[in-house]
C-alpha cells in the first residue's frame, strides 16, 4: 500500500512539472549592460502577471527583477535597473495560471536606453501552420 501511495504521488509531482514550460533564457544582446526589462502582452489575454526573476547556472532564483502587470493585447510594462549581458533571466507565472504561451526577447538600442523586450504570444493562433 505505501509503494502504492508513493506511484501516485510521483506521477502527480511529475505530472505538474510536465504541465510547467520554462520561460528562461540569458541576455545576449549587443550592449554590455541593459537599463530596462519590458514585458509586451500580445496574446488574446485582457491580464497577465508575471515576473521576471535573475537565474543562476542551475535555474535557481537569485533574485526577483521585477513584477508586471500587464491589460491587454499590446500592453507593456517595464521596470528599470541596469542588467548584464550574460544575466540568465527567467518569467513566472502564478500558480494557476493555465494559459500556454510562447515567447521571444528582442534587444532595443534607443538613443537614451536600451532594453530587453520579452513578448509573449498565444501558443495556439488562429492560423493554419501548413503552407
Amino acid at each position: 500500500m505505501k509503494k502504492f501511495f508513493f506511484l501516485l504521488a510521483t506521477s502527480l509531482l511529475t505530472l505538474s512539472v510536465m504541465a510547467q514550460e520554462k520561460f528562461s533564457f540569458v541576455i545576449q544582446g549587443s550592449e554590455n549592460m541593459y537599463n530596462q526589462v519590458r514585458v509586451v502582452n500580445q496574446t488574446s489575454l485582457q491580464q497577465i502577471r508575471c515576473r521576471v526573476v535573475v537565474l543562476d547556472d542551475d535555474d535557481r532564483i537569485l533574485s526577483i527583477y521585477g513584477t508586471y502587470d500587464l491589460n491587454g493585447s499590446g500592453d507593456s510594462d517595464t521596470n528599470t535597473s541596469r542588467i548584464s549581458r550574460g544575466t540568465k533571466l527567467g518569467l513566472q507565472f502564478p500558480d494557476d495560471f493555465d494559459h500556454e504561451l510562447l515567447y521571444t526577447v528582442e534587444y532595443r538600442d534607443y538613443p537614451l536606453f536600451d532594453a530587453v523586450d520579452i513578448i509573449l504570444y498565444d501558443k495556439n493562433s488562429d492560423f493554419n501552420s501548413e503552407f
